[in-house]
C-alpha cells in the first residue's frame, strides 16, 4: 500500500507540531500530499432547565468557533513554512461524534497521523485515535512528542503474532518494510503452534525476505517483562525508528480493564507506531 494521501488529525498547531512535521516528512518521502484536519470540541455544557437556548451555552459555542478559526490561521501559517503543499480542514463537533465524523474522513486517506495520548491530552487525543483506528479501515501512525524530523522507516520493528490485525498491519506497512535498511521481526514468548508454525516468526520472516525485505527474526522471551516492554526494549536495541503492529486483538473493554499490549505500547512508545485494526 502506497501511503501518499496523508491525513494529519490535530487539535492544536503548537501542541501537535511533531504530528505536522511527521506528515511533511512522510509526504516528502512518498511524493505525497498532506491534509491537516483541525478538530475542536463543542462545549460540554448542560443548559438550564426550561430555557430553549441557554445564552451561556451560545457564548461558549461562539468562543469554540473563534478558537477553531484562530488555530486554523496558525496552522495555515505553519504549513506555509514547509516545502509541502497542504490543505487545512476545520471540524467543530461534539466529542461523541468523533468516531462517525473523523472515521469517515479518514477512510478517504491512505493513512491517518495522530498524536500519542498523554495525561494532558488523554480524552481528546484518545477520541481522535479511536475514531481513526476503529472507524476508518485504514492504518494509523501514532506520533510521540519526542519525535524529531528524520527519515522514516530506515529500521522497522514488526511485532508479529499470527492474528488478523498483525497481518493487516504488515500489508499496510508494505512500503516501509520493503524500503527499510533492516526489518526486525519480533515475537515474544512465542510457542510452536498451528498459527506460529514450528519456529515462531520463521514463516512470516521468510515471506518478507521473498518480497525483498531485509528481515531478521528475533524470538524473545519476556524474562519477567510485559510483552509491550519486551517489544519496546528490542526497538531501542536495534535502533528502530518505526514500530509496526496490529491493534487490539481483543475487545477494547477488555484492554481497558486488564491492560494489554496495545495500551501499554501506546503509553510508553518513544518512536512512531503504525497500527492497524
Amino acid at each position: 500500500m502506497s501511503l501518499k494521501d496523508i491525513l494529519a488529525i490535530v487539535t492544536s498547531e503548537a501542541a501537535n507540531e511533531p504530528v505536522i512535521a511527521f506528515a511533511e516528512q512522510l509526504a516528502r518521502q512518498n511524493s505525497g500530499r498532506v491534509t491537516a484536519a483541525l478538530v475542536n470540541w463543542e462545549p460540554n455544557y448542560a443548559p438550564v432547565e426550561g430555557l430553549a437556548v441557554d445564552p451561556l451555552y451560545g457564548q461558549l459555542l461562539e468562543d469554540a468557533r473563534d478558537h477553531l478559526r484562530s488555530e486554523a490561521d496558525k496552522l495555515k501559517a505553519r504549513l506555509l513554512q514547509g516545502e509541502i503543499g497542504a490543505v487545512v480542514e476545520s471540524y467543530l463537533m461534539d466529542i461523541g461524534a468523533a468516531g462517525s465524523v473523523l472515521g469517515l474522513r479518514a477512510r478517504h486517506a491512505d493513512v491517518s497521523l495522530v498524536a500519542k495520548p498523554t495525561k494532558l491530552n488523554a480524552d481528546s487525543v484518545r477520541a481522535v485515535l479511536e475514531a481513526a483506528l476503529f472507524e476508518s479501515g485504514r492504518p494509523v501512525i501514532i506520533v510521540p512528542p519526542e519525535w524529531r524530523p528524520a527519515p522514516i522507516g530506515r529500521r522497522v520493528l514488526f511485532a508479529w503474532k499470527p492474528t488478523r490485525e498483525a497481518a493487516r498491519a504488515l500489508g499496510d506497512a508494505d512500503d516501509f518494510i520493503r524500503a527499510a535498511e533492516g526489518v526486525s521481526v519480533v515475537t515474544v514468548d512465542g510457542k510452536p503452534s498451528r498459527g506460529y508454525g514450528e519456529q515462531p516468526g520463521a514463516d512470516i520472516t521468510a515471506h518478507l525476505a521473498f518480497r525483498g525485505a531485509k528481515a531478521e527474526l528475533f524470538n524473545l522471551g519476556s524474562g519477567g517483562l510485559t510483552e509491550a516492554d519486551a517489544i519496546l526494549g528490542q526497538a531501542l536495541a536495534v535502533g528502530a525508528d518505526l514500530i509496526v503492529m496490529g491493534a487490539y486483538g481483543r475487545s477494547r473493554m477488555s484492554e481497558f480493564i486488564f491492560g494489554g499490549v496495545t495500551r501499554e505500547v501506546l503509553k510508553h512508545a518513544t518512536v512512531p507506531v503504525l497500527m492497524s485494526h
